[in-house]
């Protein structure tokens, strides 16, 4: 049985913030499909939570796992994922609210 997942609300803005900016960058339809990628790639998370590389910089629970060129972060709370941050790769996550 997987896990279950809760997105924080920072990580609702990002999934927003995502599909707007590819929405207006390349179509609806790819805003779709990339939308869906994500969330394909959280059920996969829920799935297997260790498939995330620990990200120990950050703090000791939180691991990573890619997504095209976002980084979803996330934890293990019991029996659940918490999804902090979807984050483009090309931020400096040190500096970020999590």
């Amino acid at each position: 049985m997987g896990f279950r997942y809760e997105l924080s609300k920072l990580a609702i803005q990002d999934i927003d913030n995502i599909w707007e900016y590819t929405l207006k960058k390349w179509s609806r339809s790819q805003a779709n499909k990339y939308y869906k990628e994500i969330f394909r790639a959280i059920d996969s998370i829920c799935n297997n939570p260790e498939l995330g590389k620990s990200f120990i910089e950050l703090e000791t629970d939180h691991r990573i796992f890619s997504v095209r060129s976002h980084l979803i972060v996330y934890k293990i709370i019991n029996d659940k994922i918490f999804v902090d941050r979807i984050l483009h790769e090309r931020m400096n996550i040190d500096n970020l609210e999590i």
